[in-house]
């Protein structure tokens, strides 16, 4: 392999993938040398279909320099409640949209839900739950800006407040794919605990990431190419009439299922 010319050498790590291209950094100079070429790295970036309102960071010389920020560093794009970025192993395009961009029942009410601004996080607004007694957050995608023959799941991420009350049973996620206007797939949704401790064994808990905030899974998709229309993720508690407090949502994100 050593051989090789280093542009051939190129070509066959851009057949392969980001992970796999660091790692044969490892192997020779000519590796390492291909390794880092434009060429290969012009691959696992998109090209035609960046989303509308991208715009690559000043400073970077190089294009695997620009595939390193987008992974560590997600983009506001122009509409400031959507972030982008991209998965570090595959390359694949990832989003997250801000609980402003979500449909949060009430969620226009000072009574029941406040806008505040924390530190350490990618959109000017959260939202923390003051008390519900119905609890419903809705966020949509379009599925054209996501990565073809890509297994995703959607995340709802948050945290709680000093004295949150009310969840420690499962509330229902669903997810779906809305194909036009008048249908969707059939869908039957699955209990999930907003907590680490959940009381029943079936329901899916919370994990704690490492920026602080929790996460759940909402529900995952295959996204094939030529697929139209839009991924809908929600989250309801509506059937207990009680109250509940203490929520603090970041939003919803979408991202590769490993």
């Amino acid at each position: 392999m050593n051989n090789l010319p280093e542009d051939c050498v190129a070509i066959i790590l851009s057949l392969t993938t980001p992970l796999d291209v660091c790692r044969s950094s490892a192997v020779s100079r000519i590796f390492r040398s291909a390794a880092d070429s434009d060429d290969v790295w012009n691959h696992f970036l998109p090209t035609t279909d960046f989303p509308a309102g991208f715009a690559a960071p000043a400073g970077l010389p190089t294009r695997k320099q620009l595939f390193f920020s987008l992974v560590d560093n997600p983009l506001l794009l122009n509409d400031t409640d959507l972030s982008f970025s991209l998965e570090r192993k595959s390359g694949n395009k990832c989003y997250m949209m801000a609980a402003r961009a979500l449909s949060i029942v009430w969620g226009h009410d000072p009574r029941y839900w406040h806008w505040i601004s924390l530190p350490n996080t990618r959109f000017g607004e959260v939202a923390e739950l003051i008390m519900v007694w119905w609890l419903e957050i809705t966020g949509k995608i379009n599925i054209t800006l996501l990565s073809d023959d890509t297994l995703y799941a959607a995340y709802l991420v948050f945290k709680w407040n000093p004295s949150p009350y009310g969840f420690r049973q499962p509330v229902e996620a669903s997810l779906v794919f809305l194909a036009d206007t008048d249908s969707t797939d059939d869908v039957q949704p699955s209990m999930i605990s907003l907590m680490q401790d959940p009381s029943g064994d079936e329901a899916q808990s919370a994990e704690l990431r490492r920026d602080g905030w929790y996460e759940v899974e909402l529900g995952q998709f295959f996204k094939r190419r030529g697929d139209m229309g839009e991924i809908e993720m929600s989250l309801k508690e509506t059937k207990r009439p009680f109250e509940k407090k203490g929520l603090i949502l970041y939003g919803i994100e979408i991202r590769p299922k490993p």
